[in-house]
């Protein structure tokens, strides 16, 4: 049978658009492919970072051939790596995710916290809005004498340690020499720690507590003057009389002082505060499904004893 001269155009068209596919779905290498190292490939691009990641003055004087065989055996140990299931271990993708996130950190948030930081006007309002806590308290040194009493007691018992209280006060009054109430606090005094430091009990912050009752700190700084003893006072634990060794009025630290440290904690809470909206915002923009029933069936282990109760013996 003799082909028409359309029949055989019409073949010829076919063949054409089939080579034509053939050549287009041919896989080919590209241009810029220097290695293939299992399923792992080298590129131009691949080279040239790591000529630029080792750097230094002699960048110019590299042997590219030995870089690109340093390369060839870096990407076969990753293939093997691969290969032997390596990248699939729980501890490797952890790791791999620790990198992840610090990466995600440092491109994100590291600029943010880097960004904090405090005007010399908002560390001065900072300072005014909190002056109590740059303010230092009032100091007095004390010293005491103290005699027991309870509720028991009878009325002629307490009476008769008022009466001895209000000797040994007039000894203190009289006293002109001595540390503190000197040895009238031997002689008087029922608190063992004072008693033979002539009744000092130290320097004492005002408007805090301490193991004295309350009355007795209030006595000691409401005296003006220094020697000054405070009428006898009377407790729930007994009788106390307070002497003024010393004291030290409040003062208020200037703010050159302190304007350092106030800028570097406003830092570290400002700091804080980004890092909490970061995350607030991480997962705010994260679509999260819990699937509680799951959940439910994850046991924590309970804490248990190794330790055996020994079996008394009969010897």
């Amino acid at each position: 049978m003799i082909m028409t001269g359309k029949r055989i155009l019409g073949f010829a068209l076919l063949f054409l658009i089939c080579l034509t596919y053939w050549y287009l779905t041919l896989d080919r290498r590209p241009d810029d492919l220097i290695a293939i190292v299992g399923d792992q490939k080298i590129f131009i691009y691949d080279v040239e970072q790591e000529i630029k990641r080792r750097g230094g003055r002699n960048r110019t004087q590299l042997d590219k051939h030995k870089l690109l065989d340093e390369m060839i055996l870096r990407s076969a140990m990753i293939d093997q790596a691969i290969k032997s299931g390596i990248d699939q271990q729980p501890d490797f993708i952890r790791t791999y995710q620790n990198l992840l996130i610090g990466q995600y950190k440092k491109q994100f948030l590291k600029p943010l916290i880097d960004g904090v930081d405090f005007t010399a006007d908002e560390i001065r309002s900072h300072y005014t809005a909190n002056i109590d806590k740059y303010t230092q308290p009032a100091k007095a040194r004390l010293a005491i004498i103290y005699m027991k009493t309870h509720s028991k007691m009878s009325d002629e018992k307490k009476q008769a340690v008022m009466n001895r209280m209000a000797e040994a006060r007039q000894k203190a009054i009289e006293q002109t020499h001595g540390r503190g109430f000197g040895s009238i606090a031997v002689r008087y005094s029922e608190d063992q720690v004072s008693r033979y430091k002539g009744g000092d009990i130290g320097w004492l912050n005002e408007n805090r507590a301490y193991r004295w009752d309350q009355k007795v700190i209030n006595a000691g700084f409401a005296l003006k003057n220094i020697n000054d003893i405070s009428a006898i006072i009377s407790t729930d634990k007994g009788l106390y009389i307070v002497k003024l060794l010393n004291r030290r009025p409040s003062k208020v630290r200037p703010f050159d002082k302190v304007k350092g440290r106030i800028r570097h904690k406003q830092i570290l809470v400002q700091r804080k505060q980004v890092e909490q909206d970061f995350s607030d915002d991480v997962r705010e923009k994260t679509p999260v499904i819990i699937y509680n029933d799951a959940f439910e069936k994850v046991s924590v282990p309970k804490e248990t004893s190794d330790k055996k109760i020994p079996v008394p013996t009969m010897r």
